[in-house]
């Protein structure tokens, strides 16, 4: 019985240690990613519900979650999107992603600018049910926001009437660093505010033992990865694919707001939301051979 007893308690240590080892040092209270009107920083956010006090209901459903791996809230975006391929430099395998990754598609699910932030698939304190999505009946909660005339860019969102789906694109919000799929060209003014352009940002969604073992002089292997990262970077799948969430983690709280004001909770080198430090391009040079 007493073998048992340690052989149980060494295993609930055991994924205890795994979880955090996989979550990482986090309060998500404390970061832009937390839009509820619980706010215990007191941070200057661009958006915020005005009745939601649950804070990880943005991104994640305790049931019925879609995907159901991480237990997701949002519709998933569906786009199509534009790879980085113009490198010559580029690996085969990087410039053979055709669309991002199951990962990479859930920061997507915000970050392209296009899909709402606030629409969800449960929520108790949503004002409006809408069947627009594609996963039947979603909810939206009432959102507001601390944008102001004075602000850059310029905006207001105070107000916003209930019922309304905000994408980061809509808004005035064509310079906000967030929307990661604008083309932001002058090519066509939608673009410039949100679409699938990921052809100007870091490759992802690519097998990092393929891209490695095609330029083993320019990418570091595995195990060097996670020994120069402290094991911070991660892989996905059985062929170690890159995605977002291999360099950020939405739950760290990097230590400001988007004023710049200091908040005392993380550290201002994991800015933005970064999985370790790039000081001298340490997080850079844990997979970049230079």
């Amino acid at each position: 019985m007493k073998k048992l007893v340690v052989m149980m308690v060494a295993v609930g240590v055991s994924l205890v240690m795994a979880s955090a080892a996989f979550a990482g040092a986090g309060n998500v209270a404390y970061t832009v990613h937390n839009m509820s009107n619980t706010n215990p920083g007191g941070l200057n956010r661009y958006i915020a519900s005005n009745t939601e006090t649950q804070i990880c209901i943005f991104c994640h459903t305790p049931h019925n979650g879609r995907p159901a791996v991480p237990l997701w809230n949002k519709v998933m975006p569906g786009q199509s999107f534009n790879m980085y391929t113009s490198s010559s430099s580029l690996s085969p395998a990087a410039k053979a992603v055709a669309a991002p990754g199951p990962e990479s598609l859930l920061c997507l699910s915000c970050h392209d600018g296009r899909t709402a932030i606030n629409v969800l698939h449960h929520a108790k304190n949503s004002t409006t049910e809408t069947a627009t999505g594609t996963n039947g009946l979603e909810y939206i909660v009432d959102i507001g926001g601390t944008l102001n005339a004075g602000d850059t860019p310029a905006n207001s969102l105070e107000g916003l009437g209930s019922g309304v789906g905000l994408a980061m694109g809509a808004f005035g919000f064509a310079n906000y660093a967030a929307n990661i799929g604008k083309l932001n060209d002058g090519s066509d003014i939608n673009d410039s505010v949100y679409g699938g352009n990921l052809m100007d940002d870091h490759p992802i969604s690519f097998s990092y033992n393929s891209a490695q073992g095609s330029k083993p002089t320019q990418l570091n292997d595995i195990n060097t990865v996670v020994a120069k990262s402290s094991n911070k970077i991660r892989f996905f799948g059985p062929t170690n694919r890159l995605e977002c969430s291999s360099c950020h983690d939405p739950h760290i709280p990097y230590g400001m707001d988007r004023m710049g004001t200091l908040t005392g909770v993380g550290s201002t080198d994991l800015r933005p939301f970064l999985v370790m430090a790039n000081t001298g391009s340490a997080l850079c040079l844990s997979c970049h051979n230079k």
